[in-house]
């Protein structure tokens, strides 16, 4: 598989001297964000990429982003309440439906007048097409990872890995969660998920949502014109 990746680097947020890969969830003080808010972020960062990016993706939103992309925490916090209130709306102990998801971005083009749209799911043979369709266009893939179907068998979960050298050593496993894509790199996805830099095993994923889950609930919110 060819690489593709985004044009321009991603989110970054100040966080204690160090800047991170997009948002995470963690640095909530909130208990329903903090448990529950990875799509808030991942809806977020992709929205704060392609204002920062897109001419015609400008929101009053995000009308004080910086030019370098770069954004203080305490601001930061600030905008993802906003968009989880305007947005993105959680629901308590479960977290966020992937229609909720789709129907918050959708929310936000119609409301700033941005001709695109966004659905939820691809054929399970098209998940890897639009991917790269979509980082050709310069925009940021929301990929969900969902949960364990089966009642019995619920502990499974997918390997994130970090990348040492040329060795991808596994950091740390997650399931039921929401990450965000930025890059394609041979077998591998660049993603970003609680403010820090991953890869997914593509194999891994597909391997994942066919024994474990489905494609109903484990798939890509796919953006495109309108």
């Amino acid at each position: 598989m060819k690489i593709v990746r985004l044009k321009y680097p991603y989110v970054a947020v100040m966080k204690d001297g160090s800047l991170s890969y997009g948002g995470n969830q963690g640095w909530f003080s909130g208990n329903v964000l903090k448990k529950y808010g990875c799509g808030v972020i991942a809806g977020t960062d992709v929205l704060l990429y392609l204002s920062l990016h897109k001419e015609y993706c400008r929101s009053k939103e995000f009308k004080e982003e910086e030019d370098s992309g770069i954004w203080e925490e305490e601001r930061y916090q600030q905008l993802v309440r906003t968009m989880h209130h305007r947005y993105f709306p959680l629901i308590p102990g479960f977290g966020m439906p992937v229609w909720f998801l789709a129907a918050g971005m959708n929310h936000y083009f119609r409301k700033n007048r941005i001709p695109l749209k966004a659905s939820f799911g691809v054929l399970g043979r098209n998940i890897w097409i639009r991917m790269a369709a979509m980082l050709t266009h310069d925009i940021p893939v929301v990929l969900a990872i969902g949960p364990n179907l089966s009642l019995f068998r619920r502990k499974n979960k997918l390997n994130f890995y970090v990348k040492k050298g040329e060795m991808y050593v596994c950091a740390c496993q997650a399931a039921a969660h929401f990450v965000t894509v930025t890059a394609m790199e041979g077998k591998y996805l660049k993603i970003s998920s609680w403010g820090k830099e991953y890869f997914l095993d593509i194999q891994e994923y597909m391997d994942y949502v066919k024994e474990h889950s489905s494609f109903l609930i484990s798939n890509i919110f796919y953006i495109r014109k309108r």
